[in-house]
């Protein structure tokens, strides 16, 4: 299996911004990437945040309407999940453009089960937030890990796991960007670690390289970060896992 994945695009018409985001790169990044890196690839994947909220700019729902519309001009599959920022419009409406099936969904390849999860409620009891989240207070409801559990254990093909919100930052301090049940998921994926191919993460804008237990955690640096072109090329074979990076993407390998 071989796929596509952006993160943390946070496209908006603002200008360039604090943090060293080029906000309206954005839009022209992906289409650049969908045109010249996408080639060979089964599906496009984005891990949240992918327009922002800015007062005085042009509102969070037009910029997100306008990444989709891109998106549908290629024959490509483009799967998203929620991230923080994409909180600040409701998230029914969110799914409503972006097409997705739920606020947490599934989806088959030939040979793997992906599983794309809603990480981003600061409540396990408000999973449709009335505003934008508090970026580092996020949680997973016990239906969605009810649901995770279920269909985990009930796959005959490995799963690669889909979320915006860290399940892990290993030795690192970046304590604020981690899932504030992050031991729950993980109990559920180290019961079942033989299963789980490969976790994919956004949110924590400079990247990192985690495990849980023997499952590579990876997180993914974000496109609006710079003048770069940032995205990555998974190739997933087996359980062995090849990440081809681009812009300030880099290339990674895991064999198990």
């Amino acid at each position: 299996m071989k796929f596509l994945l952006v993160t943390d695009l946070h496209y908006s018409d603002k200008p360039v911004g604090e943090n060293n985001r080029y906000h309206e790169e954005s839009l022209p990044k992906l289409k650049y990437i969908l045109d010249e890196i996408a080639g060979g690839c089964e599906f496009a994947v984005c891990l949240g945040d992918i327009a922002d909220s800015f007062e005085g700019y042009k509102p969070i729902e037009q910029g997100l309407k306008e990444i989709i519309d891109l998106t549908k001009n290629y024959d490509l599959p483009f799967y998203t999940t929620f991230g923080n920022h994409d909180t600040a419009l409701d998230k029914r409406d969110f799914i409503r453009i972006t097409g997705m099936p739920d606020r947490y969904y599934s989806f088959e390849t030939e040979e793997y089960l992906c599983l794309v999860l809603d990480t981003c409620m600061n409540s396990k009891d408000e999973p449709y937030p009335k505003k934008e989240i508090l970026w580092s207070e996020c949680y997973m409801d016990d239906e969605q890990l009810g649901w995770m559990r279920e269909k985990i254990e009930n796959s005959s093909k490995p799963v690669v796991v889909l979320t915006h919100v860290l399940l892990t930052a290993g030795k690192t301090d970046e304590v604020d960007h981690i899932l504030n049940n992050a031991d729950e998921v993980q109990k559920i994926l180290l019961a079942n670690e033989e299963k789980i191919a490969l976790v994919c993460c956004g949110h924590y804008h400079w990247g990192m390289s985690e495990k849980i237990g023997s499952i590579p955690a990876l997180t993914f640096k974000a496109l609006c970060t710079g003048e770069a072109i940032t995205c990555a090329v998974v190739e997933v074979n087996g359980m062995n896992i090849t990440v081809k990076g681009f812009g300030d993407e880099e290339d990674q390998s895991y064999e198990r």
